[in-house]
């Protein structure tokens, strides 16, 4: 086999289908070594607007704001490797709409994300420790680019 296709078969392993999902990212930087990327998309499992979150380009977080009964997040303490591994674990939002489910994510970035990043298993990522100001800055603008996604989603015939 040669490396050519060694490669491509790497890169398709580490970039899961649902990876490929994410629609019009946008990326929101905090400081120097992480950011936001939002971005919407649509699945089986539901579809509506998600931010990820990003420390020394690692996915550390990811909510998926879908809505009643299939908002989630993804939530990596440092013990698989990659968020990806984790594409099947959930905590699921028991906010209603994706709206509420938007609110709560801000809540959780701005308030409780010190809490998450203390119990990762990489201590570069538990280093990283944005100013609060930071914080708010940059959420007010994942809020609004949410909000924008989660009505150009609901719009959007099914299988889109």
């Amino acid at each position: 086999m040669t490396l050519r296709r060694l490669l491509a078969r790497f890169l398709r392993r580490s970039e899961p289908p649902a990876y490929d999902a994410r629609r019009d990212r946008v990326r929101y930087e905090i400081c120097d070594a992480g950011y936001f990327e939002v971005f919407w998309k649509v699945l089986d499992i539901g579809r509506g607007p998600a931010v990820s979150l990003f420390i020394r380009d690692t996915e550390v977080m990811k909510f998926d704001c879908f809505g009643e009964g299939r908002g989630h997040v993804h939530i990596d303490f440092g013990r698989t490797g990659h968020l990806k591994a984790l594409a099947h674990h959930r905590l699921y939002l028991v906010e209603k709409t994706v709206e509420e489910q938007i609110e709560r994510t801000i809540f959780e970035l701005r308030v409780n994300l010190p809490y998450y990043l203390e119990r990762h298993g990489d201590a570069r990522i538990r280093a990283f420790q944005p100013t609060a100001e930071q914080l708010h800055e940059v959420t007010a603008k994942v809020r609004e680019a949410m909000l924008t996604y989660a009505d150009t989603v609901a719009g959007l015939p099914a299988g889109s």
